[in-house]
């Protein structure tokens, strides 16, 4: 395969990990290009978040390698800066033929990867790298980040040669169907979602528990903690991503269900408000059973707060039940007609690019035709070159005998002439002689 890596480094760990790859690529028979983002004017690291946060571009040099279209895969570096790096941003921008590439993504932070990965701010460069990638129709098959300064996650450690591996070894799989692309994305991102979610609610209990009432929010905190746990776990060892969102919504709605319990509202059906807005959340990803599920929870949820609540005229169990039920079956069946669009969706964008594939291959043929009649005309040519080149040669040497013949004739004849001259004038000075008496 024909790989190129293209990469912004500001202090050069983005460099070594960008090397590393290339040598494992390398190692592995691809051929491997190389192509180093350099900023016009290079700044602190102050500098460039305020740059980021005031003007959110910046200039770079031009390019080597503007059309990425020959390449079979491509691998982009950046460190990490809370989002992807300006110049490298600038760059994607700047570049073509990314479509339907497998694309891989790369990238140096100080932390460890795990805390930047689901507390910090690694969900944010991934997020804005994939936007980009999507926007120019490319594929992020795998994203991986290493630590500048803990060895035990960087480049020579082995938990990086496991990433960089890793790395390589998706970018160099044969391309996948747009839709179980699609899908398995889709899958991901519900769980990089929660993931984030309940890291931020993490920190949100432990600040409430210590400005308030710790007993309170330490109940949120743990259920925030564990599901955080189980959904980190889950990505990491590539598992069961598709419980991810079921996961979250039934954590949810059990904090809901423990804040309305801690502070017992009185506010009647606004409770039955935050179970339909945990449904509204869960149709962003387009799956009814997600829905439904949902709503079985809901309804666990609210057996709970009927029988532990202290005031019972907040609730009307048949109105409140029938409310969460409607509002379930309703955001449930417009999810399963959106998820139904969505897969028509996707069949017939992966038959548009099988069609392409197809055209692609007939393509290849054609020009590989094209290639080997040009090849054969092109010797043909040269014989047939060769061949009059020899009867030029001979002809040159028939013209050059003829000259000399021509010359040699031509001296006979003037030879003769002469000599004829010198005939008559003899016998004119012979009859003078005769005439003259001796």
């Amino acid at each position: 395969m024909k790989i190129l890596i293209a990469y912004y480094s500001r202090t050069g760990n983005t460099e070594k990990l960008a090397e590393a790859i290339k040598k494992e690529l390398e190692g592995r028979g691809h051929s491997v290009d190389v192509e180093k983002v350099r900023a016009k004017k290079e700044h602190s690291f102050l500098g460039w978040f305020f740059i980021r946060i005031f003007k959110g571009e910046c200039e770079i040099f031009p390019p080597k390698i503007k059309d990425l279209s020959k390449y079979d895969a491509i691998c982009i570096g950046s460190p990490n800066w809370t989002r992807l790096s300006l110049p490298m941003a600038r760059y994607l921008k700047k570049v073509k033929g990314l479509e339907y590439k497998n694309v891989g993504f790369f990238a140096t932070t100080a932390l460890s990867p795990a805390f930047e990965w689901y507390v910090f701010s690694a969900y944010l460069l991934d997020w804005t790298f994939s936007k980009i990638i999507e926007r120019k129709k490319g594929r992020v098959v795998e994203s991986i980040l290493l630590s500048s300064l803990f060895k035990r996650w960087g480049v020579d450690s082995e938990y990086g040669k496991r990433e960089i591996k890793k790395l390589c070894d998706r970018i160099t799989t044969p391309a996948f169907s747009i839709k179980e692309y699609t899908l398995k994305q889709k899958e991901i991102e519900s769980l990089r979602f929660f993931a984030v979610v309940f890291s931020i609610l993490i920190l949100v209990s432990l600040f409430l528990g210590f400005v308030f009432n710790f007993e309170v929010y330490f109940s949120f905190f743990l259920l925030s903690f564990f599901t955080f746990i189980s959904l980190t776990i889950l990505r990491e060892r590539n598992i069961l991503i598709h419980l991810g969102k079921d996961i979250g919504s039934f954590s949810l709605i059990w904090l809901w269900t423990l804040l309305n319990l801690y502070f017992q509202p009185t506010l009647g059906r606004v409770i039955i408000l935050g179970y339909i807005l945990v449904f509204i959340i869960m149709s962003t990803f387009r799956n009814r059973n997600s829905v439904i599920l949902s709503g079985i929870f809901s309804f666990l949820s609210y057996g709970v707060l009927y029988f532990n609540f202290l005031s019972k005229k907040v609730f009307n169990p048949i109105l409140d039940l029938s409310l969460i039920g409607a509002g379930c079956g309703i955001i449930a069946s417009i999810t399963d007609n959106s998820f139904k669009s969505y897969l028509n969706l996707l069949d017939a964008q992966e038959e548009i690019d099988e069609m392409r594939k197809g055209l692609e291959i007939k393509v290849k043929a054609r020009t590989r035709e094209l290639e080997e009649l040009t090849k054969t005309l092109e010797e043909k040519v040269k014989e047939r070159t060769k061949e009059l080149q020899k009867k030029t040669i001979e002809l040159q040497k028939r013209v050059a005998e003829l000259e000399e013949f021509h010359r040699l004739a031509v001296g006979r004849e003037l030879k003769m002439i002469e000599l004829k001259e010198e005939i008559e004038r003899l016998k004119k000075e012979l009859e003078k002689y005769k005439g003259r008496k001796i």
